[in-house]
């Protein structure tokens, strides 16, 4: 119980406000483009957690390799919520991938957090930074490719194609 009590303060605001956007995700919704494009930038709080993990270059395969396939996922997955766009607006179908992926994103970087504090040799273990690093690297590249699918949405139909 001491690990949630002593996260720093702004960790709880945080996790609310996250909650809360991707809890609008699971409605449809009208939104701004550019606003879809801005959630690319979770994807930096997952550098940031790699960038804090002591074992070297080797993790960068699997986070990496993670981004690249998941940009290509999100890519595909998106036309299935993108329902009409008109000019910078778009609207999205309801899912629950949104709340998910941001989930994930924050609380690995919770769990980062955490183990630094009571288990910092876990972090220099192999065996669970590259697959730590591949889930954090999917998670983050979800939202670029799924951005990059709503920018190149055809203005006058869905998101089919």
């Amino acid at each position: 119980m001491e690990f949630l009590t002593g996260a720093p303060v702004w960790v709880w605001p945080l996790l609310a406000g996250l909650t809360l956007l991707g809890l609008q995700s699971t409605r449809e919704r009208s939104t701004r483009v550019q606003l879809v494009c801005i959630l690319p930038l979770l994807g930096l709080l997952g550098l940031r957690t790699v960038l804090a993990l002591p074992v070297g270059l080797s993790i960068w395969a699997g986070f990496l390799a993670g981004y690249a396939l998941a940009t290509l996922l999100g890519f595909r997955l998106q036309g299935r919520w993108i329902l009409n766009r008109q000019g910078n607006t778009v609207m999205l179908a309801g899912e629950w991938l949104t709340l998910i992926t941001i989930m994930v994103v924050f609380w690995a970087n919770f769990l980062r957090g955490v183990l630094q504090a009571v288990a910092p040799g876990q972090l220099a273990e192999l065996s669970f930074v590259l697959p730590f690093t591949l889930v954090l690297g999917i998670s983050s590249g979800l939202f670029l490719g799924r951005a990059l699918r709503v920018i190149r949405a055809d203005q006058s139909n869905s998101g089919s194609g």
